[in-house]
């Protein structure tokens, strides 16, 4: 061999090790890049939210946020499926419905400290993406460009959550003041 050619020695069992985790990273950045509540992050900010957000592995019939407990942030299923599961006062529970990747895992966490009114439970082995309220108060006072490009596709994000689940309701028959027949209150006329 010419000492002008440097050959690498790669030992097998690292070389897997180190593309799987780059190649996690890069898999990480694009998804969370896909989701709309981060979709208008430049892909310096992407990278920067890849290092900082927090991905969980649940296993099928664990609990990922339980009833009663205070909001702290939301989850995006990566992979797998969660149950919205709600508890009865006869400890029956019922399965809300289910949630696949990239669902968002509440949402509303982030500007309401309210307590969870369901729980959430691994309707399979899952792997979840978390992201704080301490994540994103550390974001609006470092990257306030940044904190504001999420806060406003949040805002967009649970506006649509809200007219669905208004949707919804009007479909299973639930009265609204507007189909009442009342009159709305209008502030501007007092």
């Amino acid at each position: 061999m010419s000492a002008s050619r440097e050959e690498t020695i790669v030992d097998p069992e690292w070389e897997n090790f180190f593309r799987e985790k780059g190649q996690r990273q890069r898999t990480l950045r694009h998804l969370l890049g896909e989701m709309p509540v981060f979709s208008l992050l430049r892909a310096d900010e992407l990278k920067w939210l890849a290092r900082i957000v927090h991905v969980r592995r649940f296993k099928t019939g664990e609990v990922v946020i339980r009833r009663g407990t205070q909001r702290s942030g939301f989850y995006v299923v990566r992979e797998g499926a969660v149950n919205v599961v709600r508890s009865h006062a006869d400890g029956t529970q019922q399965v809300m419905g289910t949630l696949y990747p990239p669902e968002l895992i509440g949402e509303f966490a982030l500007l309401d400290d309210h307590p969870r009114s369901t729980s959430i439970v691994a309707a399979e082995p899952s792997e979840l993406i978390g992201f704080f309220k301490p994540d994103l108060m550390d974001i609006m006072v470092t990257r306030p460009a940044m904190g504001c490009a999420i806060l406003l596709r949040l805002a967009e994000q649970m506006s649509a959550t809200l007219i669905k689940d208004y949707k919804e309701l009007q479909s299973l028959g639930y009265p609204f003041p507007d189909q009442l027949g009342e009159e709305r209150m209008d502030p501007t006329t007092s």
